[in-house]
């Protein structure tokens, strides 16, 4: 399995979305500046860092952090991770960090389906760096926290990118479903439709069926879309891999 393919998945461009769909809680200054920090940062990348600082602050500062402080922490760890870590090393800290942070806020609020996600996230993350996507503990983990996600909140477009490509990439004896994983992505696509991350994540799908008309169809849609959900992600990374995947069998763009 490439563990590159795997790396997006997690977040399948979607993560301006569960920033939006955070539970409402009353607003404390640090979190609110570290929403913003992170709300665009193609030009700074560097904003996730201070975004990130701002709330570890916080929360040191207040054993008793509220949930949308923990979940924002843990969204920006992975952030961190994926965008800013210049060492393997670096990487797993930071996907660790996000997940310790993740199962403080379900410790507090079981019932936040933020919480259960950033927690599958960064579990996620850590895991495909490890080499330990497919151990079946850790599979079982990570489908607890999706199953939790989509019962606490069907609607939930991470949830249902997250549950898509584990049907896609797991193998069938483990789990994986190919059906099911188209049927998750296009929910989330009706769900967030300029969420060009859920197309990104059905082009794969739709080249491990073979179904590469399909696949152009949706790439095509990444490089078209006139207002991306997620501009950073869209810019930074959806676009270049999009452009990648098409020249990759011979489409012209």
């Amino acid at each position: 399995m490439n563990g590159r393919r795997l790396r997006l998945f997690w977040l399948a461009g979607g993560m301006l979305v569960a920033l939006a769909t955070l539970a409402a809680s009353p607003a404390s200054a640090p979190v609110d500046t570290a929403r913003a920090l992170l709300l665009d940062f193609r030009a700074d990348p560097a904003r996730i860092d201070r975004a990130r600082d701002l709330l570890e602050a916080a929360v040191s500062r207040d054993e008793a952090a509220d949930t949308r402080t923990l979940v924002t922490l843990s969204r920006a760890w992975f952030l961190y991770g994926e965008n800013r870590a210049a060492t393997e090393e670096a990487r797993l800290a930071a996907y660790d960090r996000g997940r310790v942070v993740a199962e403080r806020a379900i410790a507090r609020a079981p019932g936040d389906a933020e919480a259960h996600l950033w927690c599958a996230i960064n579990l996620g993350s850590w895991a495909n760096v490890k080499g330990l996507f497919r151990s079946v503990l850790t599979l079982q983990t990570i489908r607890r926290e999706v199953d939790t996600v989509l019962r606490l909140d069907p609607d939930n477009v991470d949830g249902h990118v997250m549950a898509g490509s584990l049907a896609r990439e797991i193998p069938a004896i483990l789990g994986g479903d190919k059906a099911k994983s188209e049927q998750h992505f296009k929910t989330a696509r009706k769900l967030a439709p300029r969420l060009t991350g859920v197309r990104m994540e059905l082009a794969k799908l739709y080249i491990k069926m073979n179904r590469l008309a399909e696949a152009r169809q949706e790439l095509q849609g990444v490089l078209d879309e006139a207002a991306p959900a997620d501009r950073s992600r869209w810019e930074l990374t959806e676009v270049p891999q999009a452009r990648e995947m098409l020249r990759s069998f011979g489409a012209a763009l």
